[in-house]
């Protein structure tokens, strides 16, 4: 047969693709520190700086005599104060044309008079997928700043240019042990590289390949692990749990020569209300993710800006030990 109407026949009069919901997402960094770390938000207070108080260490009390008078005062003092001074973190804008629009809603008409006079909520459905990717950029540069900080604690373990070892682990698990920690809830927190080295070395160097690690009781469920879930727990070593964070943040130290993991305490909430455990680390925001869309004539689209105010700082020097190794 011949002459048939196909598909091809009308390649100039129908639509080059079907559209699909949703576009594929791009690789993006698991939240992983920014969430072992102690939060406060401060949004609708006077100031932007959130201070907390930190007692010194008294010592121990001496022995006295029955009878005998004590002479000598404790002066109940303060270390230095801890202050978070928010700033604006994480900012960032794009420009999504009227025709941009259109094209999204193929067969609507003034779509430019309707994103110049729609409300606000409904202007944001519109440009919801637009915002979603730019809300994403800022909760990348929140975790970031969190970090960051890994390798900016007074203790630390590992050598810069050596490849992590297991003897690096028990030294940072003996360090934070002899800085009396008011916190013991702590976790291991590594690069992908630094849990590469850490299970080679237990396989081959420490374990050996069919030794005895392989048939002792010692925790290793850090082998154990399969997909990375969204909070990067991958397992544990000897109680402790490992988080594995994204190695797209990862720590540089040392002229980019190393990364940085940390063995650290874990908090949560708000550090100065009873009941929360005191973390190696704190951010102090004002609010959350702020939205603002402004229609531009000059541009001819929606002018979308996503905003994030907060600061990220060490909390407790002695809540963290910096575990400090090769970088690949």
């Amino acid at each position: 047969m011949a002459n048939e109407t196909t598909s091809t026949t009308y390649s100039t009069h129908s639509l080059s693709y079907i559209l699909g919901e949703n576009a594929v997402p791009a690789n993006l960094p698991s939240m992983v520190v920014s969430r072992l770390a102690n939060e406060v938000d401060i949004d609708g207070q006077p100031s932007n700086t959130f201070q907390v108080a930190v007692h010194s260490d008294l010592g121990a009390a001496s022995s006295g005599t029955e009878g005998t008078a004590i002479s000598a005062n404790t002066a109940l003092s303060y270390a230095s104060a801890i202050q978070g001074a928010v700033v604006e973190g994480a900012l960032v804008r794009a420009v999504v044309t009227d025709n941009a629009v259109a094209s999204k809603f193929p067969g609507l008409a003034g779509v430019s008079d309707a994103m110049q006079t729609l409300p606000f909520e409904q202007k944001l459905a519109v440009l919801q997928p637009e915002v979603d990717r730019l809300a994403a950029m800022c909760m990348e540069k929140y975790e970031d700043d969190h970090c960051n900080l890994l390798g900016g604690f007074s203790n630390t373990a590992g050598s810069t240019g050596v490849d992590l070892s297991t003897a690096n682990i028990f030294s940072a698990i003996y360090t934070f042990d002899t800085l009396d920690a008011s916190n013991q809830n702590r976790a291991l927190v590594l690069t992908p590289n630094q849990v590469d080295e850490l299970r080679r070395d237990l396989a081959v160097t420490s374990g050996g390949l069919g030794g005895s690690l392989w048939t002792s009781q010692i925790d290793t469920s850090i082998f154990g692990a399969g997909g990375i879930p969204e909070n990067g727990l991958i397992g544990s070593f000897m109680g402790i749990p490992v988080y594995q964070y994204s190695h797209s943040l990862r720590t540089l130290v040392n002229t980019n020569a190393d990364v940085a993991g940390a063995l650290m305490a874990i908090g949560s909430g708000d550090p100065t209300q009873a009941g929360n455990p005191v973390g190696a680390l704190m951010s102090v925001r004002k609010g959350g993710l702020k939205v603002r869309l402004e229609q531009s004539a000059a541009e001819r689209g929606t002018i979308v800006v996503v905003s994030m105010e907060y600061v990220a700082v060490e909390l407790k020097d002695t809540h963290g030990v910096s575990i400090i190794t090769d970088a690949p």
